[in-house]
């Protein structure tokens, strides 16, 4: 029987954060795998489809899915090698909350600098 200070309920520390965000973004690049396998696949079996579904991903909304799985991508990677630091140097769990939010500031960031260069051409008006 589990005591007051044994609760396994959720409350919402960078750990657990961090733990079902990588999960999150681990499912979403997954995904994008596999629909990219699926896309690549089409060169073969129709090159004119494939040259249509690529036009798709000219359009904006398709853009900004981009950035996002860019975030996810980032995310992902960052806090996987935090998970290896942790594993391979123990003591640093007691900057868990540090590393954390070192991970999301690149993540941010690089996600930022990434997402310009991947909406440049509606930013410049080159696609509509």
């Amino acid at each position: 029987m589990s005591g007051p200070g044994s609760s396994t309920v959720y409350r919402g520390k960078a750990g657990q954060w961090a733990f079902i965000t990588h999960r999150i973004t681990g499912f979403l690049v997954f995904f994008f795998l596999l629909l990219h396998v699926v896309d690549v696949s089409l060169i073969n079996a129709s090159p004119k489809l494939y040259d249509e579904v690529h036009q798709l991903y000219g359009n904006i909304m398709l853009r900004l899915f981009e950035v996002g799985l860019l975030g996810a991508l980032l995310f992902h990677s960052f806090n996987g090698l935090r998970i290896v630091m942790i594993d391979f140097f123990p003591e640093a769990i007691r900057n868990e909350r540090v590393m954390f939010r070192v991970v999301v500031f690149f993540t941010v960031v690089l996600t930022a600098a990434g997402g310009f260069v991947i909406l440049r051409p509606f930013v410049e008006g080159r696609i509509l």
